[in-house]
């Protein structure tokens, strides 16, 4: 897989990276939770970087049994990818 930094900005980067360290502590963001990080950006814009985070495939909505009101966002392949090339990526830069 090839990163392409031009497909995501910074600040879908940093919603991608939230949602991917609160699912890998056993726990998932939801929408409401996400909307609610205003230090990564406005309500609006975070609400622009999560549809554009799931569209371009990075992360999907889930909801949990019958409850249709909350919508959790969880990492797809794709973001699992892209997090593993960046790792072996930073390696290869430390130890070079």
């Amino acid at each position: 897989m090839k990163i392409d930094p031009a497909e995501l900005d910074l600040p879908a980067l940093k919603l991608l990276e939230v949602c991917a360290v609160k699912c890998s502590s056993g726990q998932r963001l939801t929408v409401t939770e996400a909307m609610q990080l205003n230090k990564i950006a406005s309500a609006a814009t975070i609400h622009r970087k999560l549809n554009q985070l799931i569209d371009a495939g990075y992360l999907s909505l889930e909801y949990e049994g019958q409850n249709r009101r909350t919508k959790y966002l969880t990492p797809t392949a794709k973001s699992n990818e892209y997090f593993t090339k960046l790792g072996v990526m930073l390696q290869n830069g430390v130890t070079q």
